[in-house]
């Protein structure tokens, strides 16, 4: 605690029950702190959160809240920027950053923005110079879900310290009670099984030692109080643990003579303390107290007041527009809690609170509803927090409702149905997505404008995940014609990634050029989301071309100008996948698992980055973790509804792969069996050809011990496969089609070595070296077959070298089971390579102390190597090592030389 408020770097969490001292441990140490320091505190009415209360008091500190740059503009990066923002507004990092302490108290009273921000700032409190103290209650479960998840980030962050303050014992106990009273004789043994050795109780003890039970313990202050304080501080309990004079006057029925003397005589009684313009209870536990000796009757009333009071004084901040809706709520007044939640859902909204807009929101939509359905702006501005707060279901019906009753016409109903289009594709509803924007288009005016190049681009998203590319071309050309005259930039940008993806996927050059502009223009007008897409649709429009080098560097630019928090978008996460999918293909398996396990590890995600689990499985299938692939594929099992190609694809493999390799064989054909039904009517070709390859494997496995139930079978995947007619042009298709031709060859039991030579040179030309290594597996059985002794042990020592040189651990077991069964001669073991890196340097090092040499960072070279900044760390110690020098600067130096 003392080296949190001296130096920054530090992240202290300090639990305990109410009373037990954690706040009086934070203010000793705070009086004697060196850094700048900043507290707020959250706080609770009426038994809920109110809604950023600790930032609030944060910013004022500092001088109010940053302004938001954009308010009009509503999305997940805008909020991500907006924590961002508040951050540096905090404490800006750089050389000229002043150290500072931040004290947040209450934590388990925290809102859902709350959290994000101190996480964020935990992660980055390093660069900040900023250390974080935080005070939660652990007998109390917190209201927001949210809060048990911050709190599990903050733990696992390097440096932060857990702190939980027990109970006092009874020597403790005896050595309080002897330093309040003197050293008095007193009933220790009484008092210990009254207050259980909690600090707080014990001290109000010894205020009234002839107390019996807790409940006295803690009123017995107030029960010392004439009436007109003990009236003023039941009021004040309704304002919450602390309250401005001006609003407690304002509410107050007591004139100004009787006022005064009544808060003085409850601040001579130690019920109130006096902080600046404020009052505050002494302690959380006598407000409540206070609070549980109410009537209802009573609270009503004396909601009214402060609502009243709050009401006239008009602050245009969240706490207060969230105070006056929870107080007119708790008095009875649906109608004025109603217009007070719209207030602050909106203060909300201008805020990038987006979880806390949408709870007031539901509240003014809930007692709205009495008096008819929502306008459909209202409806449209609801629904966009609902989505934005994680809930996109709610989102569309609520959209769904108002157009029910209010249908629009022109521009207002296809905005309102684009919307609900978005909204309901978001949460899974794909055929009532499609039709949603089908209504759009229909609703378009003759009048080409911004709205059309809105609507057809979304059209034209839809169409394309959904492999109807000869629409998606369509509407994106009319998209991209209408964005270029009406529309704004992030518009243009997302109609160009549509169409550049479709016609490069179709062979068309020029449609990498238009992902490149598009790109282009994403970052130049900071849309990250955007330029997120733009790369990921890059990364799979040159993977499926036939340029796998250029989807490597496509994925690391990528990945490097992915956003922090990126994981949270879904174009962020649509990146990530593609990124994790281009180096899995390249047999990159530790950056795979590295990437992935930065991305997954003690998180939940949901949405796109679901797929992330499914990446994954597809690595632990490759590296022969199959528990583990179980265990990905069961993560991802919210993914199963979903209609998209690409889901139904991914999922049918890492599920058809696990069944065959488990021995289930009809499981693994039924499977692949649904997911080619299920495809049978987009366009796709490529993942379809791709589950063929599974199920052919899978019946060539089977065929001598089931030989009339696989022919059947092969003759319909045979009848699938002529349907799907390769393209030379598109390796990796081709590649795809060769080796479920041959696997057909090798279930029917006319495979040849020729024809895995030609699969293994598809593969090759494809950069897909485990696939390359299985065929020359493959070619090695052949030539067994053959009797071709010789040229079977060079196949199955170059299978097995590619494979041990990814770490594909089953196929390096296949081919070391056929080397023994059929007694070739074993692969010799690799001679050690020639010493090209001086200083006994590793491969990767050598990497790490290139970057050195350029001035990067430790977060850049970990984002150039796709590893952990802790990771670099630990190379960089072990390069400084090696080379014999004191610091990174000496060892960059020595980089050029040492690894010319």
């Amino acid at each position: 605690m003392a080296a949190a408020f001296a130096e920054p770097g530090h992240v202290v969490l300090v639990r305990g029950e109410a009373g037990v001292g954690k706040s009086s441990l934070v203010a000793a140490e705070r009086a004697g702190a060196t850094t700048d320091v900043v507290s707020g505190g959250c706080l609770q009415l009426a038994g809920e959160p109110l809604p950023l209360a600790a930032l609030e008091q944060i910013f004022d500190a500092r001088g109010g809240w940053p302004e938001n740059e954009d308010p009009e503009q509503q999305s997940a990066e805008q909020r991500l920027r907006s924590i961002r923002r508040w951050a540096d507004a905090l404490a800006p990092a750089g050389p000229a950053a002043i150290p500072t302490t931040l004290v947040v108290e209450d934590l388990h009273w925290a809102d859902e923005t709350t959290c994000d921000v101190l996480v964020y700032l935990a992660s980055t409190a390093g660069r900040r110079k900023l250390s974080i103290v935080a005070t939660l209650r652990d007998d109390e479960t917190p209201r927001v879900g949210r809060v048990r998840q911050a709190l599990a980030d903050l733990a696992r962050l390097p440096g932060t310290v857990d702190v939980t303050i027990q109970r006092l014992d009874r020597d403790e106990a005896r050595e309080l009670v002897a330093a309040l009273t003197g050293g008095a004789e007193v009933d220790l043994d009484a008092w210990y099984e009254q207050s259980q050795g909690n600090p707080y109780l014990l001290g109000e003890l010894v205020k009234d030692p002839a107390a019996r039970r807790l409940h006295d313990v803690l009123l017995a202050r107030v029960h010392e109080l004439g009436s007109d304080a003990t009236e003023l501080v039941r009021l004040a309990a309704v304002f919450g643990l602390w309250v401005r004079d001006a609003h407690l006057h304002a509410a107050s029925p007591l004139p100004p003579e009787r006022y005064a003397p009544a808060v003085r005589e409850a601040i001579a009684a130690g019920v109130l303390v006096v902080d600046g313009e404020d009052y505050a209870f002494r302690h959380s536990l006598m407000c409540e107290a206070v609070l549980s000796q109410l009537l209802p009757i009573e609270r009503r009333e004396l909601h009214d007041r402060a609502a009243r009071a709050l009401a006239a004084d008009a602050g245009d901040d969240i706490v207060t527009a969230a105070s006056v809706s929870t107080h007119w709520s708790a008095a009875g007044a649906a109608d004025q809690a109603a217009e007070w939640s719209l207030r602050a859902a909106r203060k909300a909204r201008s805020l990038d609170a987006y979880a806390e807009a949408w709870g007031y929101y539901q509240r003014a939509l809930d007692a709205g509803r009495k008096a008819g359905p929502p306008s459909l702006e209202l409806a449209q501005e609801a629904a966009g927090a609902a989505r934005l707060a994680g809930d996109p279901a709610t989102a569309a019906a609520i959209i769904e409702d108002a157009l029910a009753h209010d249908p629009g016409d022109g521009a207002e109903r296809a905005c309102a149905l684009e919307r609900l289009g978005c909204f309901r594709w978001e949460a899974g509803q794909t055929d009532k997505s499609l039709a949603a924007y089908a209504e759009a288009t229909a609703a378009l005016d003759d009048d080409v404008s911004a709205v059309h190049a809105q609507v057809w681009g979304a059209q034209a998203r839809a169409s394309f995940i959904m492999a109807a590319f000869e629409d998606a071309a369509r509407d994106a050309d009319r998209a991209v014609t209408a964005a270029r005259e009406h529309g704004s930039a992030a518009v243009l940008a997302d109609a160009l990634i549509t169409h550049g993806t479709v016609r490069a996927l179709d062979g068309d050059g020029g449609g990498i050029a238009e992902l490149r502009e598009a790109a282009a223009l994403a970052r130049g007008s900071g849309e990250y989301a955007v330029l997120c897409r733009a790369y990921a649709n890059l990364v799979l429009a040159l993977e499926l071309s036939g340029h796998p080098r250029e989807a490597g560097e496509a994925a690391a630019e990528g990945l490097a100008v992915m956003p922090e928090y990126g994981i949270e978008l879904a174009v962020g996460a649509a990146l990530a996948c593609n990124a994790v999918n281009t180096m899995r293909r390249r047999g990159r398996y530790g950056q795979c698992t590295e990437l992935l396990g930065r991305l997954l590890d003690g998180r939940r995600v949901q949405g796109q980055a679901l797929h992330l689990h499914l990446e994954r499985a597809e690595l632990q299938l490759a590296v022969g973790d199959l528990p583990g692939a179980r265990a990905s594929l069961e993560a991802a099992a919210p993914l199963a509804e979903v209609d998209e190609p690409t889901v139904v694809a991914a999922i049918a493999a890492v599920r058809a792969e696990l069944l065959s390799r488990a021995g289930d064989h009809d499981g693994c054909q039924r499977v692949v069996d649904e997911a080619l039904r299920r495809l049978a009517t987009t366009e796709d070709r490529r993942f379809r050809t791709e589950l063929l390859v599974i199920g052919l494997r899978d019946a060539a496995d089977t065929v001598p011990q089931r030989g009339a139930v696989v022919s059947a079978r092969l003759e319909r995947l045979a009848g699938e496969l002529d349907v799907l007619v390769a393209d030379d042009d598109d390796v990796d298709h081709h590649a795809h089609h060769l080796t479920a031709a041959t696997e057909l060859l090798r279930a029917r039991g006319t495979a040849t070595a020729e024809a895995w030579a030609g699969a293994a040179d598809a593969w090759r030309r494809a950069a897909r070296p485990r696939e390359e290594a299985y065929a020359l597996f493959r070619q090695a059985e052949c030539h067994v077959d053959a009797k071709q002794r010789a040229k079977a042990a060079a196949s199955a020592a170059a299978a097995r070298a590619i494979a041990a040189g990814i770490g594909a651990v089953p196929l390096v077991t296949a081919v070391d089971e056929l080397v023994r069964r059929t007694r070739l001669a074993p692969a010799p073991a690799p001679r050690a390579p020639v010493e090209d890196r001086p200083h006994g340097l590793t491969a990767r090092e050598a990497e790490v102390l290139a970057l050195l040499g350029t001035g990067a960072t430790n977060r850049q070279i970990a984002r150039k190597l796709f590893i952990s900044e802790r990771t670099v760390g630990v190379h960089v110690s072990r390069v400084l090592h090696k080379l014999q020098v004191a610091n990174r600067a000496q060892a960059a130096a020595m980089a050029a030389s040492v690894l010319r």
